[in-house]
C-alpha cells in the first residue's frame, strides 16, 4: 500500500505520532518545585495515574505519554472533576530523567470572562528527588536559543507547515507556496488576520531539545463571535533537534462542523522536520500586534 492511501485516523495531525508510551507504569515521582508546590505522580497503570499538590490526597486521572527521546517524556492529562465541564483543566509535565528536571504546566479554560475558550498557562521549574541523590540546582528554563530558526514541519503525507521562530514571544508560520499569507486576505478566515503570528513560549531542556508552545489566542480575540471553526488551542511541541522531530499535544475546543457545536479538542500528534528558506518579505514583515 502507498503510503498516501494508508488510512488516516480523525485529525490530520496525528498521523505520524508515536503510539502512547507506558513505560512509566509502576513509576513514583515526588518533583520538588520552585513555586514551593510540591506534586507528586504515581502511574498505576499504561493509561492511569494518581496526582496529588504535596501533602493532599491523590487524585486518579487518565494520561497520555510521548516519548522525546530515550529519557525525556511528555505526559498530560486532564482532571476528572472538570472534564464535562465549561472549565477544563490540564496538567502537562516535561519528565527529564537524564537531569532529573520537571517542567510543570497547569493550563485552564473558562477564568478569563471576555474570552472564555482562551487557555492559560501557567509555568513551573523543578527538580526530580530521588532517594540517596543530592537535587540538582540546575532547571530547565525560558530561552532564547531558538530565535532565527525556521523549519518545515511534516505532519502527514500531505500536509506541510513552515514555523518561524522569531521573538521571544510569538511564532509566525506559513505552507509551502504560500509565503505571501503574511499578508492580509479577507477572501479565507484565517487570512483576515493582520498576520500569521501567535502568542508563543520558548522553554529550553537540554542541548538540543526544546519545548516549544504556542497558544491558538489572537484568532480567538478576533472572531469569537463569528464562532470560528478553530476555538483557542494550547499545543506543546517537544522539539528534538538531534533527530529532527516532534512529539506533542493539543488542548482547547474546536467547532464540531456537523453539530455546529463548539466540542472539547484534546489529542496527540507528531511531526518530522527539516530546516528551511523562507523569503525576506515573509521573515521581515512587521508583526501587528506590537509596537
Amino acid at each position: 500500500m502507498d503510503l498516501k492511501h494508508y488510512p488516516r485516523r480523525h485529525y490530520e495531525i496525528d498521523q505520524f505520532t508515536q503510539p502512547h508510551c507506558t513505560e512509566l507504569k509502576g513509576s513514583k515521582f515526588y518533583f520538588v518545585m520552585d513555586d514551593g508546590r510540591d506534586f507528586e505522580l504515581n502511574f498505576t497503570g499504561e493509561d492511569t495515574l494518581e496526582w496529588n499538590w504535596a501533602g493532599e490526597k491523590p487524585k486518579k486521572a487518565r494520561y497520555q505519554c510521548l516519548k522525546g527521546d530515550d529519557t525525556t517524556y511528555m505526559v498530560d492529562y486532564e482532571l476528572e472533576e472538570f472534564i464535562n465541564t465549561f472549565n477544563r483543566v490540564n496538567h502537562f509535565f516535561i519528565i527529564d530523567l537524564e537531569q532529573r528536571l520537571v517542567t510543570r504546566a497547569i493550563c485552564t479554560i473558562g477564568d478569563n470572562p471576555k474570552f472564555p475558550y482562551l487557555v492559560r498557562n501557567e509555568y513551573t521549574f523543578g527538580a526530580i528527588d530521588m532517594e540517596g541523590m543530592e537535587l540538582p540546582f540546575k532547571r530547565h528554563s525560558f530561552t532564547t536559543d531558538l530565535l532565527g530558526t525556521r523549519v518545515e514541519w511534516h505532519w502527514n503525507t500531505s500536509m506541510i507547515t513552515r514555523h518561524m521562530y522569531y521573538t521571544s514571544h510569538f511564532y509566525r508560520i506559513t505552507f509551502p507556496g504560500a509565503e505571501t499569507l503574511i499578508n492580509r486576505d479577507d477572501s479565507n478566515m484565517f487570512m483576515r488576520l493582520p498576520s500569521t503570528d501567535e502568542v508563543a513560549q520558548y522553554i529550553k531542556i537540554k542541548d538540543k531539545m526544546y519545548l516549544f508552545s504556542l497558544t491558538e489566542e489572537l484568532m480567538e480575540r478576533a472572531f469569537h463571535k463569528d464562532n470560528p471553526p478553530y476555538r483557542s488551542n494550547d499545543m506543546k511541541f517537544l522539539q528534538n533537534y538531534d533527530r529532527m522531530y516532534h512529539v506533542g499535544r493539543t488542548f482547547g475546543n474546536i467547532l464540531d462542523p456537523k453539530t455546529n457545536k463548539v466540542v472539547p479538542c484534546h489529542i496527540l500528534f507528531g511531526a518530522f522536520g527539516n530546516p528551511v528558506v523562507l523569503p525576506e518579505s515573509f521573515e521581515n514583515a512587521p508583526n501587528p500586534y506590537t509596537t
